[in-house]
């Protein structure tokens, strides 16, 4: 047999480069294709540019954590059968560490915060009527249970249509003027409101008031409702700059709860900036976990949460849940709150 012979019946040569496998080249391409879009909701994360497409957008910056994990899976069976593993392993090692960033942003909502109670719990209701839509049979019955209510878009007949399940017995002090058809908004309450005051020239009505929870002492409580991005990102951002800048001027010392439809999720910049002023959603302090609200009228489950109840140090949250009511396209929130030091 000659060298030429022996050379072509051994293969290639022992120096020869041996492509790479096809499959793990697609693995990839497909796993590159699930982490880039994920990666334009990290950068929405830290920076949010004006503009009505980058505050819809944020509105789903949790979900890409769902990229990244699929991205990851790709990429370790890629990184299992490649040859040649330098490439791939600094690929899979950038995205593990973007499924530990975002997972760092949504853990914490698992995870109560330890604050201790130390005052009996009151509970606080927060609904958007959709037109006031909702069905008043539910909201009383789970009004029931609540001591503070929130409900915005009321219409004018709202009130009356609660009243016959017994609402005024249950809630004898109340503001807010359902003369202003879905723009309108309320506080219900089984406790005295005073300093009663309308936040001036937003979309929707918002308010800020003074519950006297018994055990609990006053309490200063934002029923807040600022417009949606489709309103445009002006109103948008200044309504949010509003709420944010009435919510620092409460006294530090006083317990503070703003409850409502804030129309964005905790990765938006609005609800960042009230988190650095020192507020904090019930949901994250109670570890209630991720709890989205809207939209709830549809054949799928709600897919993101922008209804909340945000306190501040002088309060705790020992539970929070959502509840469904027929005839409106938001969960209700229902937060357990108690007094802590």
């Amino acid at each position: 047999m000659s060298s030429s012979d022996y050379r072509a019946g051994a293969g290639p040569a022992w120096d020869s480069v041996r492509p790479a496998r096809r499959s793990q080249v697609v693995l990839v391409i497909f796993a590159l294709l699930f982490a880039l879009p994920a990666a334009v909701f990290t950068v929405l994360r830290f920076w949010q540019p004006a503009g009505q497409s980058a505050e819809l957008l944020s509105a789903f910056i949790g979900y890409a954590i769902i990229g990244y994990l699929v991205s990851l899976l790709l990429l370790v069976i890629a990184l299992i059968r490649a040859r040649k593993r330098a490439v791939v392993a600094v690929i899979t090692i950038i995205v593990a560490a973007l499924v530990c960033l975002h997972g760092s942003w949504i853990g914490p909502l698992f995870v109560p915060d330890g604050r201790a109670a130390t005052t009996p719990a009151f509970r606080v209701l927060s609904l958007n009527m959709l037109h006031g839509g909702a069905d008043p049979e539910r909201v009383a019955e789970l009004a029931r249970y609540a001591d503070v209510v929130v409900l915005l878009e009321v219409e004018p007949d709202t009130r009356a249509a609660l009243d016959r399940y017994g609402w005024s017995e249950r809630f004898p002090h109340a503001l807010g003027a359902d003369d202003r058809g879905v723009n309108g908004s309320s506080v219900y309450s089984r406790f005295p409101l005073s300093d009663s005051e309308l936040l001036p020239q937003t979309t929707f009505q918002q308010w800020i008031t003074t519950v006297e929870v018994p055990d609990v002492g006053p309490v200063r409580l934002m029923g807040v409702h600022p417009c949606n991005p489709y309103c445009g990102s002006r109103t948008y951002v200044s309504e949010h700059r509003l709420i944010r800048r009435i919510a620092a001027e409460q006294p530090k010392d006083r317990p503070l709860i703003i409850a409502g439809d804030f129309n964005a999720v905790d990765d938006h910049g609005a609800m960042q900036n009230l988190r650095a002023d020192g507020l904090r959603s019930a949901t994250d302090v109670a570890g209630a976990g991720w709890l989205p609200t809207f939209p709830a009228n549809r054949r799928f489950p709600p897919l993101i949460p922008i209804d909340h109840v945000m306190i501040n140090d002088r309060l705790t949250a020992t539970e929070v849940r959502t509840v469904e009511v027929a005839g409106t396209d938001h969960l209700g929130i229902v937060a357990t709150l108690a007094g802590t030091t």
